[in-house]
């Protein structure tokens, strides 16, 4: 049987989930003002993308006056969880060996990093 598809998050979702996690709750307006010095996204674009990101199960809202207050219905490392399933079956036909592999010959792995892994993948005593 098929696997249930997990909505992922594009790039500019990402960014916005980030600020609402620091933030806590956020309204558009306060979560535009945050990525405006890097990114100067117009307030419907970012209204737009908040409302996608609570139809796929992101974020919920509570009225605030005339505005929405939105919080995340997921946590951070459970959205980095289906980042990296969604990388791992797209990329790597769900080979988590293809994809350690992969990051291990890329070169980018410092020593602290490749000692985590041998840590994480060796057998408990």
């Amino acid at each position: 049987m098929p696997r249930k598809k997990v909505p992922v998050l594009t790039q500019r979702e990402l960014q916005i989930m980030k600020v609402v996690w620091e933030m806590g709750r956020a309204t558009v307006a306060e979560v535009r003002a945050a990525l405006y010095p890097r990114t100067k996204l117009a307030y419907t674009t970012v209204l737009t993308l908040m409302r996608i990101l609570e139809q796929k199960g992101f974020l919920e809202h509570q009225s605030k006056g005339r505005a929405y207050l939105y919080s995340p219905r997921i946590t951070q490392r459970k959205a980095k969880r289906l980042l990296v399933r969604d990388l791992l079956e797209r990329a790597f036909d769900g080979s988590a060996e293809l994809l350690l592999v992969s990051l291990i010959e890329d070169g980018n792995l410092s020593p602290k990093d490749l000692e985590r892994l041998k840590k994480a993948i060796s057998p408990s005593p």
